[in-house]
């Protein structure tokens, strides 16, 4: 299959070149898997390859870190000094390149409405209500969907993980999680517990599980 496959095509956007580093600079503290490969050009003409380590700021100028994995070698450059970027390996970052409007590729082999029902079934504990109907009938939405449910069951169980968390959870009777075209990430209180909201078509937040807690907390 050749890259870029049509609906990434349709859905790239024109990032500057500052703008797709600053990116890919954000997701590479916490990454797992393999990180950016970049070939920067620099205003100067010189060319740096490796891998994206870390953006960073020293004394008020943006700087960039490239691993090189077959020497071993560091290169920083200024982020002002870039002129143009390549990415190498586009795939796993097809959030960043479409902003947003993509998810990243699903982590493990393609997943099925029915495995997604008999992995998260209603407890007291995690007492989830979804339309398995509306996730249905693609691999990307019920991705997402996998992605989503288990951040959430994540989140749910650090909320819990002491005595307060547990009791500040108790009045959660119904936890919600509603597919919304075009929405970002939400957490909402409901009159039995809290609504989930957000668009499984499109990316979720790379940081999902420590997002969610944060949503939640913040409710209960």
């Amino acid at each position: 299959m050749s890259w870029p496959r049509n609906d990434v095509a349709r859905s790239l956007v024109a990032l500057t070149p500052a703008s797709v580093i600053q990116q890919l600079g954000g997701l590479t503290a916490a990454a797992e898997g393999e990180p950016p490969l970049l070939s920067v050009h620099l205003a100067s003409g010189q060319v740096l390859d490796g891998s994206l380590m870390r953006v960073d700021s020293d004394r008020g100028t943006e700087v960039l870190v490239l691993a090189d994995s077959r020497t071993g070698r560091l290169a920083y450059a200024p982020l002002a000094n870039v002129a143009a970027v390549e990415l190498r390996n586009p795939e796993p970052f097809r959030d960043v390149i479409t902003g947003g409007r993509l998810p990243s590729p699903p982590a493990g082999g393609p997943v099925t409405r029915l495995a997604l029902q008999r992995e998260f079934v209603f407890t007291r504990e995690f007492p989830l209500h979804i339309d398995w109907a509306a996730v249905d009938g693609s691999d990307l939405l019920l991705g997402n969907t996998v992605r989503l449910l288990r951040g959430l069951r994540e989140a749910v169980a650090q909320v819990r993980s002491d005595e307060m968390g547990r009791e500040a959870w108790e009045p959660v009777h119904a936890l919600r999680v509603e597919h919304h075209a075009g929405a970002g990430l939400a957490v909402v209180s409901a009159p039995d517990g809290l609504t989930v909201r957000a668009d499984l078509s499109a990316a979720l937040p790379r940081a999902l599980t420590d997002e969610l807690f944060r949503k939640i907390s913040a409710l209960l």
